[in-house]
């Protein structure tokens, strides 16, 4: 046997080694990722400090020029002291010989003395506008040492200092030059400044977010990127100093502090290089890298390494294996190594089970030899009963039809069926079940010739293949054994039963039937078999298939005459004896089929009686009653009821409650409107849960009719207990109540045990007045039949009850008969 590589085959210690690799990408990729973003939050709380610092730097320089001008306040007043003249003269004396000198040792631009009304005593320096004496004016009323910072046409620091003149109060005013200031906060030479002043109020924002630039350090590069700033952020990003910006391929940190309290306040703005620290990232990316490439290379040669050989070991291994399909255990042992290395790995332990595996696989092989003629014979037989299965009975019938050589030559089928085997087995178990089907087995073995074979087919089914059939008098005397043979009764532990088959026989003269046939013609033979009783037997015949056909067709297309409507309800008025009054109908179904005409029930209804097409039909019959009684109600006859007549099976169905009830809600009508009827034998069957049925639809309002009566196998222990409100006679006693003196006794006594039971009689099939007056005499309350009316279409109904609308009697004489209602009820 021959092993093709697969197309997309890759040898194992690729597969190791780029599964390694994956890994250890994913695991360096993961450790550079963590310690990138490390540097990353290093860098950001490292710049977050260097805000820090500024802003503390600026504070202190700031405060360092206020108690400069403080101190110059102090030492003026010394001089004019020693002047001997500390009035507001005195200071403007002083200020006028010596100004120059104060100037320059208090690095001062301008000086006055204020009253705190504002009035100027002494002044020297620059001049002071209005607004600056409005400034002045709204410190004097706190008199406490204040400053702040204006900007016009470059910036000042201004500094209010309160003191005594002449033992009143009164304020000196100092101006200094900010470049003091800037020169102190500006510590680190990397570190680029730019003075803004306040932002333009009324107008649209300038270049560099409204403000006038005063002073910038650097300006050939500071302004291009202050510019750029200024363009692509705001002035609320930049003054929160959260990022980092980006300007020609380099990396800063910008910053904005204001110099005043005030809202819009002139502000010093900081450009901080970060290329060095860009550098150093870029540095430790390219380290990451190479240290990554040169582990994922030392671990591919180590994997390559440790790998090889294993796979190598393997690979031959594998083209041992499918010497173990080709059963060639030998070549198999003699390729694998005998003696294990001396540190015995898994490629060892691999060796070592398929060598076992190759002894193991050829002492199964050797078993199965053994075992499968005994399975081969074990195929072919029942294995409780010992007798030939289903499988052999196709072999032996196909053959048997092969041999036949004339007509005069037969084979006969045989269908066996054990009559209520269910009930025994449920009732006595399945070990006692078993134990019946093994004495069965034994006794048909011993009724037959002994050409002939019997068969289990399954459950309690058997089969009989008689071979050389020469004449009917051969099988009858095989079916007369078969009888006798079971009519000895069965001894199960302590129970003797006696039991009974059902026999179908199937004759077969011709080669060129197929086995499947045959058993579907003795089939069909058993059901008619069992149709007729226990202990019966039927020949197939060509009516058998016509019938089973039909009644295939017919469950096939019942589902669509119902969609499709195809099943209309005539009705037959049920009339009150001897009035005539009108007191209800009954609803009989007749089958339009859209390809064989009128279908009447006679011809569908046993078809499908027995399998779930009843209920669907018998649930279609009762919505459109249900639709009929709400007309009829509508039409202003509330008082009629429709009867509607119920299989055995659609009358124990779990469903037919809420079926019944959920028409009556759906079209508002009475239950009591509705009468199910129900035929005496169904019930008698099943009494219990006919008996449950009957109580649930009572206690719903709907009425009950057992139909029929009479003609079953009466039970009057059972009737008396079923909550029944009609009981309906059959039109085999109506026919001869008048000539039968037998059938008008029987009639007597129907009536009077119903209206001992309290309920009604209704008298079916009256065909003349004669049979109506007896019955009326005999205390019938209702009546049906053609003497009344056919069976009637529903536009015909209502027709007849708009000219009876007054009266409410049915008139017999002028009702209509319809030819279609003739062909039968």
């Amino acid at each position: 046997m021959i092993v093709n590589h697969p197309n997309r085959f890759l040898s194992i210690k690729w597969k190791l080694l780029i599964a390694v690799i994956l890994i250890l990408t994913l695991v360096g990729g993961v450790i550079c990722t963590l310690a990138y973003q490390q540097l990353l939050n290093q860098q950001k709380m490292l710049l977050e400090a260097q805000r820090d610092k500024l802003a503390q730097s600026l504070s202190f320089s700031m405060s360092t020029a206020v108690e400069h001008s403080l101190q110059a306040a102090m030492q003026l007043g010394f001089v004019a002291n020693a002047k001997g003249d500390d009035g507001a003269e005195g200071y403007q004396l002083l200020l006028s010989e010596n100004w120059p000198d104060v100037q320059l040792y208090w690095d001062l631009k301008g000086f006055g003395l204020y009253q705190l009304n504002g009035e100027r005593l002494a002044h020297a320096g620059e001049p002071h506008s209005q607004d600056d004496l409005q400034w002045l004016m709204q410190s004097e009323a706190s008199y406490e040492l204040t400053s702040r910072v204006v900007c016009v046409e470059d910036c000042v620091i201004q500094v209010l200092v309160p003191t005594l003149v002449n033992s009143k109060p009164h304020l000196f005013f100092f101006e200094s030059a900010l470049t003091e200031v800037i020169s102190h906060f500006r510590t680190d030479k990397s570190i680029e400044l730019a003075v803004l002043g306040a932002q333009s109020r009324g107008a649209e924002p300038g270049p560099l977010w409204g403000r006038h630039l005063y002073s910038i350090s650097n300006r050939p590069s500071s302004f291009a990127l202050l510019s750029h700033m200024a363009g692509s952020y705001s002035w609320q990003q930049i003054s929160l100093g959260e990022g980092i910006y980006s300007y020609q391929g380099s990396h800063w940190a910008v910053w904005s502090f204001p110099l005043d309290k005030v809202e819009n306040a002139p502000a010093i703005v900081v450009l901080m290089s970060l290329e060095q620290w860009q550098q150093m990232l870029s540095t430790f990316q390219l380290g990451m890298v190479g240290t990554l490439l040169v582990g994922l290379i030392l671990a591919a040669g180590l994997v390559l390494l440790v790998a090889w050989s294993p796979v190598v070991s393997l690979a031959r291994h594998a083209s041992l294996l499918p010497l173990l399909a080709d059963h060639d255990f030998g070549s198999v042992r003699t390729s694998l190594p005998r003696k294990p290395s001396w540190f015995p790995d898994e490629v060892d332990l691999i060796h070592l089970a398929t060598r076992q595996l190759a002894d193991n696989m050829q002492g199964m092989e050797n078993e199965v030899d053994e075992y499968t003629h005994e399975l081969e014979r074990l195929a072919m037989l029942d294995t409780l009963t010992g007798l030939p299965n289903k499988a052999m009975l196709h072999h032996e019938l196909q053959t048997a039809i092969a041999c036949i050589a004339s007509e005069e030559d037969c084979v006969v089928l045989m269908f066996l069926d054990l009559d209520e085997f269910k009930r025994i087995n449920d009732t006595l178990g399945h070990i006692q079940g078993d134990e019946l089907l093994k004495i069965v087995a034994a006794r048909l073995t011993n009724s037959v010739r002994e050409m002939d074979t019997v068969f289990r087919q399954g459950g309690d089914e058997f089969l009989i293949l008689l071979r050389q059939v020469r004449d009917e008098q051969e099988v009858s005397n095989v079916i007369h054994r078969i009888f006798s043979a079971l009519q000895h009764p069965v001894v199960l532990g302590s129970h003797k039963l006696i039991v009974t088959t059902s026999i179908g026989l199937a004759y077969c003269n011709t080669s060129q039937l197929r086995a499947e046939e045959l058993i579907q013609h003795a089939d069909l033979a058993m059901y008619q078999a069992k149709s007729a009783g226990r202990s019966n037997y039927r020949v197939f015949s060509e009516e058998m298939l016509h019938q089973a056909n039909n009644r295939l067709m017919i469950e096939q297309s019942i589902g669509a005459a119902i969609n499709e409507e195809q099943l209309v309800l005539f009705l037959q008025p049920i009339v009150e004896l001897p009035s005539g009054r009108l007191r209800g109908f009954e609803a009989l179904i007749r089958w339009f089929h859209p390809e064989r005409g009128l279908i009447m029930p006679g011809d569908f209804i046993p078809d499908i009686e027995h399998s779930e097409a009843i209920i669907e039909v018998g649930n279609y019959v009762i919505r459109k009653a249900s639709e009929l009684v709400a007309q009829l109600k509508s039409a202003g006859w509330p008082e009629l009821y429709i009867a509607v007549n119920l299989s055995a099976k659609h009358f124990l169905a779990p469903d037919l409650l809420n079926v019944v009830r959920q028409e009556v809600e759906a079209q508002q009508i009475s239950a009591q409107s509705l009468l199910l009827e129900v035929t005496e034998e169904s019930v008698i069957e099943q009494v219990e849960q006919a008996m449950a049925a009957m109580a649930a639809l009572k206690a719903l309002g709907v009425r009950i009719a057992i139909d029929d009566f009479g003609t079953g196998y009466s039970s009057l222990s059972y009737l008396k207990q079923l909550p029944f409100d009609l009981l309906k006679i059959d039109r085999c006693f109506t026919a001869n109540v008048l000539d039968g003196e037998a059938d008008a006794h029987i009639i007597t006594t129907v009536i009077e045990l119903a209206h001992n039971l309290g309920r009604q009689v209704v008298a079916e099939g009256i065909e003349t007045q004669q049979q109506a007056e007896c019955l009326s005499c005999q205390r019938c309350e209702l009546g049906q039949g053609y003497y009344f009316s056919r069976p009637l279409d529903v536009a015909s109904v209502f027709k007849v009850l708009q000219e009876i609308e007054e009266t409410r009697l049915w008139p017999i004489s002028q009702a209509p008969q319809p030819k279609l209602a003739r062909q039968g009820s």
